[in-house]
């Protein structure tokens, strides 16, 4: 390649580096100054687990080509936004349990039915909870050996319903807080854990979310670009054992 040639190739590197970085700058600026208002910076929130991927693959590639400012700065974006995705996410890996205590439940999108647990646990009441005039979730309380009351919710929020949202996570929270035991949810919230509604509900509920990061519909095993939205959540207590899906089945080893 002739000397010409390859200043014209580095000058197309940097302009790359340089308009991604600034493209990744403007965003998170935005993504900080969010107050759910905005459809468009909603939107912009709810891809920013993939402006994470994509921060990363450019501090890849300014290390490989040796271009120390851009790598700085795309460390410090990469810094920025992992500081605001890991407020109420884990990006790769499942939260452990710390005690030796088991509880299996399974998950089939589109389904409002009870969690079946294994024999260990006996059901001591169930129901549905009206959360809003077209969301619902089903819940079931559960006694394990020790006498322990366990409350296990299923839910599935169509996004059609979107403007009920508010609404049902409100009522969900409520739910929630006038429990005396430990939590489990487990379903489609149909917005990511770093959504702001989301993260408001786990702040005052107390709950965090025990799972890494699921790109799957529910119906298919891995869809990267959908919108992670399926989650399972628990108090501090409880972590997950493990994962999988079979067919559209979740199947999940919780812990505590």
């Amino acid at each position: 390649m002739g000397y010409f040639s390859q200043r014209k190739k580095h000058a197309r590197q940097n302009m790359f580096m340089l308009i991604s970085l600034v493209i990744l700058a403007i965003i998170y600026l935005l993504l900080w100054l969010d107050d759910g208002s905005s459809s468009f910076l909603k939107s912009l929130r709810h891809a920013q687990f993939h402006f994470y991927l994509y921060n990363l693959f450019l501090v890849l590639y300014t290390l490989f080509h040796r271009h120390l400012a851009y790598m700085c700065l795309a460390i410090m974006l990469l810094f920025c936004n992992y500081g605001s995705l890991a407020k109420s996410a884990l990006l790769f890996f499942n939260h452990e349990p710390e005690g030796f205590n088991q509880l299996e439940v399974s998950y089939h999108k589109g389904e409002q039915n009870y969690l079946p647990t294994d024999g260990k646990y006996t059901i001591t009441h169930q129901g549905k909870l009206e959360l809003s005039p077209h969301l619902s979730a089903a819940f079931a309380g559960i006694e394990n050996q020790q006498d322990k009351t366990i409350m296990l919710i299923n839910l599935d929020f169509s996004k059609k319903y979107e403007a009920e949202y508010q609404t049902a996570f409100h009522n969900l929270e409520k739910f929630v807080m006038a429990q005396n035991g430990p939590v489990v949810i487990v379903g489609d919230f149909g917005i990511p854990s770093w959504d702001i509604l989301f993260r408001e509900f786990l702040t005052d509920t107390g709950l965090s979310v025990k799972n890494r990061i699921l790109f799957t519909d529910g119906k298919s095993s891995f869809r990267f670009w959908f919108v992670p939205s399926i989650n399972i959540l628990g108090f501090d207590n409880f972590g997950i054992k493990s994962v999988s899906m079979k067919g559209q089945t979740f199947h999940i080893k919780l812990g505590y």
